[in-house]
C-alpha cells in the first residue's frame, strides 16, 4: 500500500467530506490593549499604546497594535496579541495580562464587505471575511521605548487616554465640562428619541454628576454611540466618516476600537479595587503614597480625599485591627530621595504586602474620593 494511501485510509469519513466553504467565511485577530501610567507631566497621566494606521481602512487612525491569527504560527489569538505587539511596537509581553474579551459585531470591520463586480455578470462576488478579535488587557508601570517594525503602521506611540474618552477624565475642569457637553447633546437626543433614553442617561451619568459611577464607562460609550454623538456612529459599512460627526466627542480610533477601549478602562476601574496585582502593575515595586493615590486618580477619573486614602491602603505600623478595610501597602524604612534645592521632607517609599499583592479583596477597596459636581475651578 503506497504511503499516501495510508494516510488517507487514516482519516475519519467526516474530515473527507467536511467542506469550510460551504459556510460563512470568517477571520480571527488578536489585540494588545496595552495601558501604562505616566507620572511624568505631574498630575498622573493614564497612556494607551497605540499604533497610527498606515494602510486602509482606517488610513491615519489610532489602533490597538494587533492582527489576524497565524495559521501555522499561533496557537490562540493571545499569541497573536503578543506577537503583533512585538512587531508593531518592539513592546515584549507585559507582565500583566488577561483577556477582556470578544468582539464579533457583524460589520466591525470593512474588509468584511470587500469584493467586486463579476466582469461577465455583473453580480456582486464576495472576497472578504468577517472578523471577529479577542482583545487582551495588558499593564505596566511606565510607558517604554518603541520601535515599530511593521509595514503596516506609520507610527506607534503612547497616547493620553482620556484624548480618546474625555467625559471620562472628571480630575480636571475641562473634563467635566466634556460630560457636561455630553450630557447636553444626550438631553437633545433623548426627546427626539423617547422611550427609556431618559433612563439611560441617569443611569449612566449619574443624575447628572452626582452619583458618578466610575465604572460605567462602557455604558456611557454605548449611550453616545447610540445616540449618534461619536465619530464611529456615522461612518458608511467602508468605514468612511460622515463630515463633521462625532466633533468635541474625543479622538476617533478605527474600527470598534475607541468601544474596546471603554471596556477596557470599565475593567480596569473596578479591577483595582479588588485585585491589587492590577494596581501593582501600574504603580510598580515601590512608590510614595502621593504616587500610589495619582495612580488610583488617573485610572478612576477622579480626585480623592488624601488623608482618608493613606487610611484606607497604608498598614499602620503594629497593624491595626479596628477596621475591616483592606490594607494594601506597608512602609520600606527608605525615603525617595528629593532633588536638590526640592524643599520640604523626602517621603517614604512603600511597597505592596506580600500577602496581599496576589489576593482577591474582599471586602474590596473603598477609594474616598471627592465629589464630582461642586468643585472648586468649575465656577459652579
Amino acid at each position: 500500500m503506497r504511503e499516501d494511501q495510508a494516510q488517507v485510509d487514516d482519516v475519519p469519513g467526516w474530515a473527507l467530506r467536511y467542506d469550510a466553504a460551504e459556510y460563512p467565511r470568517y477571520a480571527v485577530t488578536g489585540d494588545a490593549v496595552a495601558l501604562a501610567l505616566d507620572p511624568s507631566a505631574g498630575e498622573a497621566s493614564l497612556r494607551a499604546l497605540v499604533v497610527v494606521r498606515g494602510g486602509e481602512p482606517f488610513r491615519g487612525l489610532d489602533a490597538w497594535p494587533g492582527g489576524f491569527l497565524e495559521w501555522d504560527e499561533d496557537p490562540t489569538t493571545r499569541e497573536a496579541a503578543l506577537r503583533e505587539l512585538r512587531e508593531e511596537t518592539g513592546v515584549a509581553e507585559p507582565e500583566y495580562l488577561e483577556p477582556l474579551g470578544s468582539y464579533t459585531q457583524d460589520g466591525r470591520d470593512p474588509r468584511q464587505f470587500a469584493g467586486h463586480p463579476d466582469p461577465e455578470t455583473g453580480e456582486w462576488v464576495r472576497t472578504g471575511a468577517r472578523v471577529a478579535t479577542n482583545a487582551y488587557l495588558m499593564l505596566m508601570p511606565r510607558p517604554v521605548s518603541l520601535a515599530a517594525q511593521a509595514e503596516e503602521v506609520s507610527e506607534a506611540r503612547w497616547a493620553d487616554l482620556y484624548a480618546h474618552l474625555p467625559w471620562e477624565d472628571l480630575r480636571s475642569p475641562a473634563g467635566r465640562d466634556a460630560a457636561r457637553r455630553a450630557l447636553d447633546a444626550l438631553a437633545r437626543w433623548a426627546e427626539r428619541a423617547g422611550g427609556d433614553a431618559r433612563e439611560r442617561i441617569d443611569y449612566a451619568f449619574g443624575f447628572g454628576l452626582k452619583e458618578w459611577n466610575e465604572e460605567r464607562v462602557a455604558e456611557r460609550w454605548r449611550l453616545l454611540s447610540d445616540a449618534g454623538l461619536v465619530a464611529e456612529a456615522g461612518r458608511d459599512r467602508w468605514g468612511r466618516p460622515s463630515e463633521g460627526a462625532g466633533e468635541g466627542m474625543g479622538r476617533e480610533m478605527a474600527f470598534d476600537h475607541r468601544r474596546i477601549l471603554a471596556d477596557a478602562l470599565a475593567r480596569l476601574r473596578g479591577k483595582v479595587k479588588y485585585l491589587p496585582a492590577a494596581l501593582h502593575a501600574l504603580a510598580g515595586d515601590e512608590f510614595t503614597l502621593d504616587e500610589l493615590q495619582a495612580a488610583c486618580e488617573a485610572v478612576a477619573g477622579r480626585p480623592l480625599h488624601r488623608a482618608n486614602f493613606r487610611r484606607a491602603v497604608a498598614a499602620p505600623r503594629g497593624g491595626d485591627r479596628q477596621t475591616r478595610s483592606p490594607r494594601l501597602v506597608e512602609g520600606t524604612g527608605r525615603q525617595r530621595p528629593r532633588a536638590p534645592g526640592e524643599p520640604g521632607v523626602a517621603p517614604e517609599l512603600f511597597r505592596f504586602r506580600a500577602e496581599m499583592l496576589h489576593a482577591r479583596l474582599d471586602p474590596s477597596l473603598r477609594l474616598p474620593f471627592l465629589a464630582v459636581e461642586g468643585r472648586s475651578g468649575d465656577g459652579d
